[in-house]
């Protein structure tokens, strides 16, 4: 690029001494020399822009052997047209010369189609002072697509360079929205995919600019290879998904969750950019604060879709309080009661479904992240089986609330509040609900009966704050629906 600048600041020169002794084309031959000037400024689509000023000096050479030999009038009227041409191209280039960088790129299409009529405009000329020129319409499109797709690939290229990470930073932190999407759409887009390459730098920058701007990737369905799998078996498994490391833009490890009760079909694609538009206003919502953050889901690695979250070391609640048993359990279940505040609070509200510790994860600074909420739905849309019914996730019924333990049951914030009371009693004793009930279809039939969990009479739950006060409030979770508090209530409980 650097040698094209070059080449434009030297041609304007050139063309000031070439039309020097020409003193009828002196008006033309000044707006060319300004165009030229103007023009060496821009910022990017270099190729367009020389091929652009170079018809614009064929269109000065044209008429300047065209008038040699007319009369003046003829002269005059040959150079008013050529400087009437020119002074159009000037005015409508000049705001995009003004440009930055990295609108241009946002904007590349769109020049792109300025300087098309820019060269429209110069035909136009050529046919109404009825000369000829030596480069037809065919040959100057032709070379026009050419330099538009070297435009492209240069702008890639400058995308991907990991030596202009700073400035892309710089330009994420003006939290221009709309601007930022676009150049991330074109850098996701330009990912080698499946391609073998060495060259990281189009991940690492586009992974940089998203977090510096906290936007997501403008498309969550990762079909370029955005996430590579860790290791040859998962880490972790569960009756319906098994968790493998994976690494997200070849720079952060990620939690790959497979989902091994749906089948990469039509439908599930379909359910799933659904539960894209959620992931993204719960996001814009908290930030991940509260809700552990989806980076995007794939179907294309395999029989089984699986979605994409950062790693948490502390891994999930469960396993949290077992490794540290002193960490505040109070602060804990107030923090889960606060990300399902978030989830309670959009509009409309977003039941999570599938509440417990195993579900919740633990950041680097031991605040709790709600993680899988809605999935419950996922699996019911796409497999048609009632969640609560499904094998593979029968083990979250000691949770479910009891209206949700016969058919026809609906998962609602209220079914949330419940799991929420068993998930305090799961945090403060260190042990499931219903722990001494091996199967859960005994579980079900207790439900059915109107029977609740006893109180712990295990000192160690009383010491992490299951006293009088709080087994009230699990209690009142878990009455009847329409009596259960709201999220609320319950933060104003906690206080």
């Amino acid at each position: 690029m650097a040698n094209i600048a070059a080449r434009t600041i030297i041609g304007a020169a050139q063309t000031a001494a070439q039309f020097a002794p020409v003193p009828w084309l002196a008006p033309a031959a000044g707006v060319l020399v300004a165009l030229i000037n103007m023009l060496a400024t821009a910022e990017a689509n270099k190729n367009g822009i020389v091929l652009l000023q170079d018809r614009c000096l064929s269109l000065m050479s044209v008429i300047n052997n065209e008038g040699q030999n007319l009369t003046p009038d003829h002269q005059d009227r040959l150079c008013s047209g050529a400087h009437h041409t020119l002074q159009s191209i000037l005015d409508r280039m000049e705001p995009w010369c003004s440009m930055s960088r990295v609108k241009l790129f946002v904007k590349q299409d769109e020049l792109a189609g300025t300087i098309q009529q820019c060269h429209a405009d110069i035909s136009d000329c050529l046919v109404k002072l009825q000369v000829a020129s030596h480069m037809s319409i065919h040959t100057w499109q032709t070379n026009f697509e050419l330099s538009r797709t070297r435009d492209k690939e240069d702008i890639v290229q400058y995308l991907g360079d990991i030596r202009n990470q700073q400035e892309l930073m710089q330009v994420a932190q003006m939290k221009q929205a709309a601007d930022l999407n676009q150049i991330m759409k074109l850098m996701q887009r330009n990912l080698p995919g499946q391609i073998p390459t060495t060259d990281r730098g189009l991940e690492s920058n586009l992974y940089h600019i998203q977090h510096s701007s906290q936007l997501l990737l403008p498309n969550m369905n990762l079909k370029r290879n955005e996430v590579k799998r860790i290791g040859q078996y998962a880490v972790k498994g569960t009756g319906s998904a098994d968790i493998w490391e994976g690494l997200y833009l070849n720079e952060e490890k990620v939690a790959i969750k497979i989902l091994r009760a749906v089948h990469c079909e039509p439908q599930t694609l379909r359910r799933f950019k659904r539960e894209v538009e959620i992931w993204k206003r719960v996001w814009e919502a908290d930030r991940g604060e509260h809700i552990l953050p989806f980076y995007g889901f794939c179907q294309n690695d395999g029989p089984f879709p699986y979605v994409v979250s950062p790693w948490m070391v502390n891994g999930t609640v469960d396993e949290y309080i077992k490794k540290y048993p002193t960490v505040d359990h109070y602060a804990l279940i107030k923090g889960i009661c606060e990300g399902v505040d978030v989830l309670h609070s959009m509009t409309p509200p977003i039941v999570h479904g599938d509440l417990k510790a195993s579900n919740i994860v633990v950041d680097a600074s031991g605040n709790p992240l709600l993680a899988d909420f809605g999935f419950a739905k996922v699996l019911e849309d796409v497999t048609g089986v009632n969640f609560t019914m499904s094998a593979g996730v029968s083990n979250s019924q000691r949770w479910l609330a009891p209206e949700l333990c016969c058919d026809g049951g609906m998962l609602t914030t209220q079914s949330d509040i419940f799991a929420y009371g068993m998930t305090i009693l799961e945090v403060m004793t260190h042990q499931v609900p219903w722990y001494n009930i091996r199967h859960t279809t005994h579980v079900i039939i207790k439900l059915s009966r109107g029977e609740m969990p006893p109180r712990p009479s295990d000192p160690a739950a009383t010491e992490r704050g299951l006293d009088d006060r709080l087994w009230e409030l699990v209690k009142g979770c878990w009455s009847a629906p329409e009596r259960r508090p709201s999220t609320r209530d319950i933060l104003t409980f906690l206080g």
